[in-house]
């Protein structure tokens, strides 16, 4: 008897940082890379430098856009966090920012920060996903103040095991 089992995976292509606030943070890098061409799996890294101590205080909100007719339309996803809750709640966005000295508990000293290899865990991909092409645009303010922001294009893609009994 053979079963097939369906998962998930996002494809992340053409990150972008469109604006970073020099009173907080000195550079941010952002960079999406395929490490393997027998695996469909992409990795986003992220390197930044923080100049203040980041807390609950900031905000990161999260917009879903479909591609839909050769251009990106805003949907009815979004997410919504605290910095702190994202970093040690969201299974989605948060699970894969959680390593390194961000699963410390908050608050953030200023520092260097480096995140490598983050996908977002197929288990968080919900069933019934919207849409399979898109862009996701992210946003930190701290009260109203833009802090940094960026965009990345995603493609949600299935992927079918068979197991034999």
């Amino acid at each position: 008897m053979v079963s097939i089992e369906i998962s998930y995976y996002i494809v992340t292509e053409r990150p972008k940082v469109t604006h970073i606030n020099s009173k907080y943070l000195s550079y941010v890098n952002f960079t999406s890379v395929r490490k393997n061409r027998r695996s469909p799996m992409y990795y986003v890294d992220i390197h930044y430098q923080q100049l203040v101590s980041i807390d609950d205080n900031f905000e990161v909100d999260f917009y879903f856009f479909q591609f839909l007719s050769n251009e990106y339309r805003r949907s009815f996803v979004e997410m919504h966090f605290r910095w702190c809750s994202l970093i040690h709640k969201d299974p989605f966005f948060g699970a894969a920012m959680k390593q390194g000295k961000l699963a410390r508990p908050c608050p953030y000293p200023p520092d260097d920060y480096h995140m490598y290899n983050m996908s977002i865990p197929s288990a968080a991909i919900p069933p019934g996903f919207p849409f399979q092409k898109g862009r996701i645009y992210a946003n930190m303010t701290l009260h109203g103040i833009d802090v940094v922001g960026g965009h990345i294009d995603m493609e949600l893609k299935e992927k079918r095991t068979r197991d034999q009994f």
